[in-house]
């Protein structure tokens, strides 16, 4: 029976056995007479009682040794080994016959291992085993050569295209393996079988080594040609970003994993130029912004003199972020956006119109702050949102977003870094300068761009506050310059919302902070043992853990105050109500418990009660915070905008000028100097972009811009002697495809264990340490008369200040607007050729 191999280690015949051994321990073969001989030079011997097949055989042989034909003459004539006999039909047929018998591969087998007589003795015979495993060798050879050269196209990496980013990221090793796979079968199926035993496979049955076999053709291919190296690529750009060394890159280089240091070295240089390129032409089809933000970069040297030494360098660092299904604006905006500067300076903002704005504003947070209130209840795992019978009632629902920002593959916003360079920007002539040194790297320096950005374009530049306000004074200051691109007419400078929201925050600490003997935040602090929190920073995570602590502080509060409301103050008991029920005592919590109402409210009953006064205003404080994260997060720029009024009371009370100074320039901009165009244009695109495409993926510009400066000072840092601002400026702009190249192999390999985002351990423990310290501190309970004493001459710094009403009566009165008012209109000129567009633009 044949095999399903060539060459197999076992097989049947009803006359032969097959031990293990080579070696035979049984006697001679009666059959055969002890002077036999292998010699085609003598007579064959007469032999013994045969059977009918073995007495066929006989006589074949004795008639071809009559005609003078051995039987390897016989083989090597009918397989082609002589022209007549490959022409004569009939031996055609019967070659033919052989190579198609199923008896062939049997027979082959026993040439290679031939078996030993059942009952002999004598050792096993050799047979043709060095011919056939030498040959054996040679036809694997060239086979699997063979198969070698057909996946070489699978592995080229054409240059010029090996640099782009769709071509590092478009390899898909499964798909790879399936191409080798189907080009070199048996290259694989002899790897494959070398990487895994068959006890491997019985003990792990998930172990799969096809990609170490991809990459193990791909680097015996390599070291056949230079031009076969699509693995090596890109490896070496991720290994290179990853921390290798030069040395580690020419060890593996060595071992043909990788391209040499000096490649990577140049293919980072050729990467930089092609984002360059790509981002301008992209500039060209679709609406953009950028953002730029100081950098501290340090620079090592390992042998010091004189004249080098390690220091730390004042940087800028900027990012263009491209948005392709927003809306282009037309030609006319530049001039469409002077005529309103001009009319809106005139008509100010004043403070009943704030007002109104405000109010308005109120009315569209409203079901936003009651659902968030219930949140608060269903995510007690007491109470069990997923097992309320009313759970899917309407009124239970989020509410509709006031402006929700579209999301998915098709919103995802392009992020392309400029060269760092080596000028801060802590004066108005640094921004100057910058505003000249980013220019040429957007490709926007000939005067014919200078033209255009004059009179038909407009460029949104956004950042800190610190950036925002120089740029802003930088366009007050060259009012009087000659033409309207100097004047700087095609700027519009909207403020990063991550500085927004840690000003909200700082000012809720600070307002909020107490002391530890308190029931402010800093006993709060304590309760929790968090660590860190008792002073206010801008940098480093404090913004982070001071936001995370107050979600759940409030949170806590809120699941105190629903068991204040509820009869007979037991989660049971809510979790009996109705939906309607529910909803109403949310209504009841905000209205009482969580806002200036309450305030009012108290002041009207004549009770004094400093403790529940204080929670009130924590609540009424903290909700708008939290409900501006959520905003940010999702994406609901109507949220955002309306939370402006708020923050420009609260800034004021605080005495925040800065950012009070900017919720004015942003109110005064949509309401009264932007058109329409722009005013969606910087809603939809300046304030948060989505770079994942995810729901909840928004983000600040200036939170993104913070991020990509972390890539240059930390993630993707270079480190030597020889690096110099030069080298970062070429280096940056290629980090947007490094980091892809580097998300896209630790997902190809499964390596992304730990992920990339934070993620933030249960809390449950936490919100009930602090509701037990609440509730023994009868904190949400009316207790008429109880204050909190202060010195003789100042109130205790555990009762808080009322930021927004203090702010709010500022604005009313009219100081705080008629200073601004005065501050930004004393250099802006008005004439009619400026509003014309007839000044000398084209020089």
């Amino acid at each position: 029976m044949a095999s399903d191999t060539t060459f197999t280690d076992h097989y049947e015949d009803q006359y032969y056995s097959e031990p293990n051994s080579d070696d035979s321990e049984a006697g001679p073969d009666p059959r055969f007479s002890e002077n036999d001989t292998d010699s085609d030079n003598e007579a064959p011997v007469a032999p013994p009682p045969m059977g009918l097949r073995a007495q066929k055989i006989f006589k074949i042989l004795t008639f071809m040794d009559g005609h003078d034909v051995s039987l390897a003459e016989l083989l090597d004539a009918i397989s082609w080994g002589d022209e007549d006999c490959t022409l004569n039909g009939y031996i055609r047929n019967h070659r033919t016959m052989l190579l198609n018998s199923a008896e062939l591969p049997e027979i082959l087998q026993r040439w290679w291992k031939p078996p030993r007589p059942r009952k002999g003795k004598k050792a096993r015979p050799k047979g043709a085993r060095v011919p056939m495993q030498r040959f054996a060798l040679e036809c694997t050879e060239r086979v699997l050569e063979e198969e070698l050269e057909l996946a070489a196209n699978i592995l080229k990496s054409p240059t010029g295209e090996d640099i782009k980013e769709a071509h590092l990221t478009g390899v898909s090793f499964p798909k790879m393996v399936s191409q080798v796979k189907r080009v070199a079968p048996n290259l694989w199926r002899l790897l494959f079988r070398l990487a895994r035993s068959e006890s491997q496979q019985e003990r792990n049955p998930k172990k799969n080594p096809a990609n170490i076999v991809l990459v193990v053709i791909a680097m015996f291919s390599y070291t056949r040609s230079h031009h076969r190296c699509r693995l090596q690529k890109l490896f070496a750009i991720y290994f290179k970003f990853r921390g290798l060394s030069a040395k580690g890159f020419d060890t593996l280089h060595a071992l043909a994993l990788t391209m040499s240091n000096k490649w990577t070295g140049d293919a980072v240089a050729r990467i930089s130029a092609e984002s360059m390129a790509t981002m301008k032409k992209l500039m060209d089809l679709f609406p953009w912004l950028m953002s730029y933000d100081n950098a501290l970069v340090a620079f090592r040297v390992f042998s010091q003199r004189i004249d080098r030494k390690s220091k730390t360098g004042n940087s800028t660092a900027a990012t263009v972020y491209i948005k392709r299904s927003a809306k282009l604006l037309p030609s006319t905006i530049n001039k469409a956006l002077r005529e309103m500067r001009a009319i809106g300076m005139a008509n100010p903002l004043d403070a009943f119109g704030i007002f109104e704005i405000a109010e308005d504003a109120d009315k569209r947070r409203y079901p936003h702050i009651i659902y968030l209130i219930l949140r608060a209840l269903f995510d007690s795992p007491d109470f069990d949102f997923a097992t309320y019978v009313g759970c899917d009632h309407p009124l239970l629902q989020p509410p509709a977003p006031v402006y929700q920002l579209p999301f998915g593959p098709d919103h995802v916003v392009l992020q392309y870094l400029l060269g760092t360079v080596n000028i801060p920007e802590a004066s108005y002539e640094d921004n100057a300068r910058l505003i000249l040194e980013w220019l040429p790297q957007l490709g926007r320096d000939s005067p014919e761009w200078q033209r255009k950005l004059a009179l038909e374009q407009v460029m949104a530049w956004v950042g800190d506050q610190l950036t925002v306000d120089r740029l802003r004074n930088l366009y007050r200051f060259r009012a009087e310059d000659d033409n309207s691109f100097e004047r700087l007419d095609w700027m519009i400078i909207p403020p990063g919302w991550l500085h927004i929201q840690m000003a909200f925050a700082n000012s809720i600490h600070k307002q909020h902070l107490g002391t530890s003997k308190g029931r402010g935040l800093s006993a709060a602090f304590d309760v929790l043992g968090r660590k860190g929190l008792q002073t206010s920073h801008t940098q480093g995570t404090f913004f982070h853990d001071v936001s995370e602590t107050l979600h759940i502080i409030a949170e806590a509060q809120l699941r105190e105050v629903w068991l204040e409301v509820s009869k007979p103050h037991t989660v049971t008991d809510l979790h009996k109500k109705a939906p309607e029920e529910l909803y109403k005592l949310a209504e009841h919590i905000f209205s009482r418990h969580a806002s200036s109402e309450a305030l009012v409210h108290l002041k009207r009953r004549s009770v004094t009660d400093d403790i529940k006064s204080q929670s009130i205003m924590f609540l009424r404080d903290v909700i708008p915070f939290i409900l501006l994260r959520s905003a940010v997060r999702t994406g609901d720029v109507g949220i955002m905008e309306d939370m402006i009024p708020l923050m420009l009371y609260r800034f004021v009370g605080g005495r925040n000028s800065n950012y009070a100074g900017e919720m004015l320039e942003l109110l005064q901009g949509l309401h009264r100097e932007w058109p329409p165009e722009i005013c969606e244009f910087v809603r939809e695109n300046c304030w948060v972009i989505n770079n994942s495409g995810r729901r909840t993926g928004f983000m600040p510009v200036d939170e993104a811009q913070e991020m990509n400066i972390k890539d240059i000072k930390v993630t993707y840092r270079s480190e030597g002697p020889n690096i110099d601002w030069e080298y970062l400026k070429k280096l940056h702009p290629a980090i947007h495809v490094i980091r892809a190249v580097n998300a896209h192999m630790e997902t190809e390999f499964k390596t992304r264990v730990r992920g990339s985002k934070h993620t933030i351990p249960k809390k449950e423990r936490d919100i009930q340490e602090l509701q037990n310290w609440y509730r023994a501190s009868d904190v949400h309970v009316l207790k008429a008369g109880r204050k909190i004493r202060g010195n003789a001459d100042k109130k205790s710094p555990d009762v808080p200040k009322d930021l927004l009403a203090k702010g709010s009566i500022a604005v009313q009165t009219g100081t705080v607007l008629g200073n601004w008012v005065e501050n930004r209109t004393l250099e802006r000129s008005t004439t009619q050729d400026w509003l014309d567009g007839s000044d000398s633009d084209s020089e």
